[in-house]
């Protein structure tokens, strides 16, 4: 048949590929373009699962198992400033990374996730519509509120009256198969700042999964797993960071660093912010400063040497941890850059302080480390005015007074716009049906008409959105990365440097912020014991991470994950 022969041709061509040289790290595009040209091509054949299944295509994988691996997701982190601070940096941390690792410069997530998603994307291999995680948070249309993905009031939490569990989760991720793998021998631990961050890297099996809570500083966690480590609650009982936090303060760590990468007049004067027992937010601004990745580290450590991870026969365990670069949202004006690199700084103090932990425990040449980062968020803060930067105002409660008028008038009484959240109009369908209105017609009246409004750039309906038909960059991954259980109707885009002033849920509360163009990709280094560094340039889908990892540990991939791992090069001895 035609599709044997082709999947034959397209198979010996990406054998050739593969077993081929190393290209250096300046001049491997053009290999690597033809490479997922090819791969792409043989992805498309019907032949392709028998074809893995009989070992005609392999991917080569590291001498030994890793005893250990270290999963680091780091949310806004962009590989230009990496570049622009690499003579900043110590030897063991970004450096290590970028010297000796699989350093992927952009894998690409599709539009509209927020860290929590993107990072369930990382550890199962698989777009939300497949692992039912969209974001951190969910609209309860009914009640009108929004819900934490994983809120679940069937568990119970340790230092802590929050209620998370990863039932949400419909897929296995890298810890789930590790933890199978190793029959119950090896040992899997999640630590993040965030309750989500933490619940989607710790995944269904893991031992324990930690947070630092929002209202005590206490580390936390959650009875859906077994275990709590004494690391994290003989910090809560002896050195608790509520007791430390009002004598902390952040300062730039490496005065120094900024000049020469910012003018004169923002680099002379170093900051400081502190985060004083009296401030009602300070629990919220220490976890949005480097200081709460600091405390990340501290535990991560503490529990590679108590847990003794990395030295289980039998199995890999694994440590996962969340740092966020996320600017600083608490400072008096827009510019935090002097802020933004000096957590570029520390964070690399803090990677480097992790790894050299579990080699230390491991061994070195027995931990596998990859890090992967998550785009930065969509919005800034609002420039002064005397800039004169186009900027605007665009009204929930106004836009939603306006289409019931429109509906109305169109089709009777009746509040025919039930809700919004989060660039999303929710519709009333009940009335719809009453009122003998398709939905499908009542939604594109209603883009129609926020088309036409001032500060939205697009505005299209849930049917174009699984349609393919958004009118976004890439309708498929958008597809992709809506889950139609949770979604509204109607999704707007907000036109950049205006501000959306959600005035119907939170009337007279600014949020200060304005719109900006998303990016979609991120940076991501895989440091695998015994292979050739090597650089990829052009994008790569961000579902490949989990397969190439698993092939690494030699495990199964997760059961979400549809695409074929990465070609990862060792060093022939």
């Amino acid at each position: 048949m035609q599709t044997d022969n082709e999947a034959k041709q397209y198979t010996s061509q990406y054998q050739t590929i593969i077993s081929g040289p190393l290209n250096n790290r300046n001049n491997n595009d053009n290999r690597h373009d033809t490479l997922l040209t090819v791969k792409g091509a043989l992805l498309s054949t019907r032949r392709l699962m028998g074809l893995l299944t009989a070992g005609i295509v392999t991917v080569a994988v590291s001498a030994q198992q890793p005893k250990i691996v270290v999963g680091i997701i780091v949310d806004g982190l962009q590989q230009e400033y990496i570049e622009l601070l690499r003579n900043e940096f110590g030897k063991d941390g970004f450096n290590r990374l970028l010297n000796q690792g699989l350093v992927l410069e952009n894998i690409d997530y599709g539009p509209g996730l927020d860290a929590t998603a993107a990072a369930a994307v990382v550890m199962t291999g698989a777009s939300p519509n497949v692992t039912g995680i969209p974001g951190s948070l969910l609209f309860d249309a009914t009640a009108r509120r929004n819900v934490a993905i994983f809120n679940d009031g069937k568990t119970l939490g340790n230092y802590t009256d929050e209620t998370y569990s990863p039932e949400a989760l419909k897929v296995t991720t890298i810890s789930d198969e590790a933890r199978i793998a190793g029959a119950g021998i090896s040992y899997a631990h999640a630590i993040a700042a965030d309750p989500q961050m933490a619940i989607v890297l710790a995944g269904h099996s893991a031992n324990s999964s930690a947070w630092i809570n929002d209202r005590t500083g206490n580390w936390s966690g959650t009875t859906a797993y077994k275990e709590f480590p004494s690391p994290a609650s003989s910090t809560n009982r002896l050195t608790p960071l509520s007791a430390r936090m009002d004598t902390m303060q952040w300062v730039p760590v490496k005065p120094t660093a900024a000049q020469g990468i910012l003018p004169e007049h923002l680099s002379r004067y170093p900051f400081r912010h502190t985060f004083a027992r009296g401030n009602a937010e300070r629990i919220a601004a220490f976890k949005n400063s480097p200081l709460a990745n600091g405390e990340v580290t501290r535990l991560a450590t503490e529990y590679v040497k108590t847990l003794q991870l990395g030295q289980h026969t039998g199995g890999t365990d694994v440590l996962n941890v969340a740092y966020t670069l996320h600017p600083y949202e608490y400072t008096k004006t827009a510019e935090n850059r002097y802020e933004l690199i000096d957590s570029y700084i520390r964070l690399d103090r803090n990677i480097a302080a992790l790894i050299n932990a579990a080699e230390k425990e491991a061994g070195r040449g027995n931990a596998l480390v990859y890090l992967a980062a998550t785009p930065p968020r969509m919005v800034r803060r609002r420039d002064d005015d005397k800039w004169n930067v186009p900027t605007g105002e665009f009204s929930t409660r106004k836009a939603i007074s306006l289409l019931n008028l429109y509906l109305i008038a169109l089709h009777g009484n009746g509040e025919w716009v039930s809700a919004y959240s989060n660039n999303t109009f929710y519709l009333n369908a009940e009335l719809a049906k009453q009122q003998n209105v398709p939905m499908d017609q009542l939604s594109e009246e209603v883009a129609d008409l926020l088309k036409r409004m001032a500060g939205v750039e697009r505005a299209y309906t849930i049917d174009a959105i699984l349609d393919g038909r958004a009118p976004v960059e890439d309708p498929q991954a958008l597809r992709r990365n809506t889950v139609v259980a949770y979604s509204g109707d109607v999704h707007i885009d907000v036109t950049p440097g205006w501000e959306l002033y959600d005035d119907y849920n939170y009337p007279g509360l600014h949020s200060g912020k304005v719109a900006a163009n998303a990016l979609t990709t991120a940076p991501a280094y895989l440091l695998i014991p015994g292979a050739e560094p090597q650089t990829i340039s052009t994008p790569v889908d961000a579902r490949i991470l989990a397969p190439t990892v698993a092939r690494q540990l030699r495990i199964r991939s997760p059961n979400g994950s549809a695409l074929a791992p990465l070609s990862v090069h060792t060093i022939q001895p």
